[in-house]
């Protein structure tokens, strides 16, 4: 792969540094997507506040679900930085989503495209059909309505030893916390067995 991006709210980075990840390594993370690194410049969204998937290919194309109103406008309603990359360094298969790599290195930034506004950038990106864009309450047929499609995630965080995963959830989706502690308490018991 020739370039990889990452998407950053910091402007005029001249490199990047290595950080800890939820993947426990010390990476830099880029995508093969410049509407994926787009994404990634955001408000600190995350899982809990949206559905993406999708690696940029025709096969796959990207999809984007806002999982709550006002979501979208809370995290993307900002300006960034989509950077450049050279994707010599960079390794796919590491974190199991096709669409993203990672890099053990420090990586000079070969450009920088300032996004004044990622919110309008990727409703021009949905416009362009360069990714498929749905804000609440619409949504993909695999994406479940009452967000139900969290709650193994969260259990995964909380094996893995994510602070917090359970309370951010609960916060953001009481009316949830029946079916998280169902699922928790049906795991634990077949983990005894």
């Amino acid at each position: 792969m020739e370039y990889v991006y990452h998407g950053s709210k910091t402007k005029g980075l001249k490199k990047l540094k290595k950080r800890s990840s939820t993947h426990q390594k010390e990476w830099i993370y880029a995508t093969l997507s410049k509407a994926i690194a787009i994404i990634f410049i955001s408000n600190g969204g995350s899982d809990l506040n949206y559905d993406l998937s999708g690696s940029g290919t025709k096969e796959s194309p990207i999809t984007l679900t806002e999982r709550k109103a006002g979501m979208f406008d809370d995290i993307f309603n900002l300006s960034g930085s989509l950077y450049t990359l050279s994707g010599k360094n960079f390794q796919k298969g590491k974190t199991g989503w096709s669409a993203e790599v990672v890099s053990e290195f420090e990586e000079d930034i070969i450009a920088e495209e300032y996004i004044e506004n990622v919110l309008e950038k990727l409703n021009e990106l949905s416009e362009q059909g360069e990714i498929k864009l749905y804000r609440y309450p619409n949504r993909p047929d695999f994406v479940p309505s009452d967000n139900s499609d969290l709650i193994p995630k969260i259990i995964d965080w909380n094996e893995r030893g994510f602070k917090g995963a359970t309370e951010k959830f609960l916060q953001l989706y009481p009316e949830l916390s029946d079916k998280l502690y169902e699922q928790m308490k049906t795991e634990e018991s077949s983990l005894k067995r």
